[in-house]
């Protein structure tokens, strides 16, 4: 079994110092083929080739649903399977310029939907902490090459939790932007609203460094204010699982101890918002982002429907969720309500963290999953005594500031009596990644990471 112990950037560099980016690249995609049976990756290049700037020689993984120049764009689909878009996505290409090697495609839920990465397809992908059980999803592939040290830095996507949940599960830092700052298009879409690209590392400093390589926004001076951190009890921590919940009290308590302010609020209606527009706008949007994609592609794709790639689907519970977009039963008139309904969310997040009459939050922390990871193939799980659906409980905690646009990260909070990894989230309001990637930074120290 490959290690679990990641690398990291400065342990990559390190590694070229005393040898070469060109040994570091080959080791990389080495390691990749190597740990074939985590089911990580679905492409691994033949060889990758690195430039200078800030990530020189530092092995890069992207997901299967960010289009990539020289390899194939799959989103985890059979209708995709051999489809090469040419091009590079906004990310992509940015760490591209700054020296990064993309040295292959990650596995991933089908067509990112859903948080499992347990793809019928390509295979699923398993957590390298115990095989058996999800990796989480739908950035998988990617969460299991960065906890595995096959590379330090591996870009995924997120629309309700995709690279949270896998960073909660594989015990890695996962980061969701701000809907929009990281770019949009040439992306296999699920929603305008909701998609983002994002990283997965091993630190924070890993990824406010290519946050800002992506963005050009700079880190702020550290300030030595005491940090002010939402607790949102309502909600985001009912019913967990007993292991997540003493993780997550262990955090609050060494947050705590290290100086941090920790006040108890409410995000009103967070989760019933969440379930009356989340859904609605996913499906409305799916059944128009996707053939638009399909409609720019270079090769015989370009001519697929969104009836034609429905007709490949291998993952049932996928099928499931096109259906249901094709169906007709999102209308405009329902979508704008949905969307009328998530600016209703957005005003619930701001007031939480913005409260009238009181001092600023810095963020909001909760646990990033109410479970640890499944079993890969269970479709319920147990929680406290209840069979209870995997992914919308999965997902109860993430999706509501998916839904919103919010920018979040999952930090690892420790682990169950067997070893499965738990996470904490941090999440701010749209706009203020950079601040919120200078309070994780603070609370990782905090927490002895």
């Amino acid at each position: 079994m490959p290690s679990v112990q990641p690398s990291g950037i400065d342990q990559v560099r390190q590694r070229i110092s005393s040898s070469s980016a060109e040994a570091v690249v080959a080791a990389s995609i080495q390691a990749a083929r190597d740990t074939a049976d985590l089911g990580a990756f679905i492409t691994v290049a033949d060889h990758a080739g690195s430039g200078a700037g800030r990530l020189a020689g530092v092995p890069l993984a992207v997901k299967d649903n960010l289009d990539t120049l020289e390899l194939t764009t799959t989103g985890g689909t059979p209708a995709l399977r051999h489809s090469r878009p040419g091009r590079d996505q906004h990310a992509v290409a940015r760490l591209r310029a700054a020296g990064a090697a993309v040295i292959g495609k990650t596995n991933l839920h089908e067509l990112a939907l859903g948080i499992t990465s347990n793809n019928a397809a390509f295979g699923p992908v398993r957590n390298p902490h115990d095989r058996t059980r999800s990796a989480g999803g739908s950035s998988g592939g990617s969460a299991v090459a960065v906890a595995t040290g096959v590379v330090p830095l591996a870009l995924g996507t997120d629309t309700g939790g995709s690279l949270r949940v896998p960073a909660a599960h594989c015990g890695v830092v996962g980061w969701r932007p701000t809907t929009g700052r990281w770019g949009t298009g040439r992306t296999v879409p699920i929603s305008r609203t909701r998609d983002t690209a994002g990283v997965l590392a091993t630190s924070v400093a890993d990824v406010a460094l290519v946050d800002g390589i992506v963005t050009g926004e700079s880190a702020p001076a550290p300030s030595g204010r005491p940090l002010r951190l939402g607790v949102p009890r309502e909600g985001f921590y009912d019913d967990l699982h007993p292991d997540v919940a003493a993780c997550t009290e262990r955090a609050l308590e060494r947050l705590a101890a290290a100086g941090v302010e920790l006040v108890e609020v409410r995000v009103a209606d967070a989760h019933a918002l969440d379930a009356e527009c989340g859904f609605p706008i996913v499906f409305a949007e799916v059944a128009e982002d996707l053939p638009a994609y399909l409609a720019t592609l270079p090769g015989p794709e370009r001519a697929l429907t969104l009836a034609d790639v429905l007709a490949q689907v291998a993952s049932p519970d996928v099928r499931g969720a096109l259906e249901a977009a094709a169906s007709g039963a999102f209308p405009p008139a329902v979508y704008e309500q949905a969307m009328a309904t998530r600016d209703r969310l957005r005003a619930a997040y701001a007031a939480a963290l913005r409260p009238a009459g009181a001092e600023r939050l810095d963020a909001l922390v909760y646990p990033t999953v109410p479970l640890p990871a499944p079993p890969l193939d269970d479709d319920t799980t147990e929680l406290n005594g209840r069979e209870v659906p995997v992914f919308l409980t999965t997902i109860r905690n993430t999706g509501p500031g998916s839904t919103a646009g919010m920018p979040a990260i999952s930090l690892p909070a420790g682990a169950t009596g067997a070893g499965l990894p738990i996470g904490i989230s941090l999440e701010g309001l749209p706009g203020e990644d950079v601040a919120l990637l200078a309070t994780a930074g603070r609370v990782e120290t905090a927490l002895g990471r």
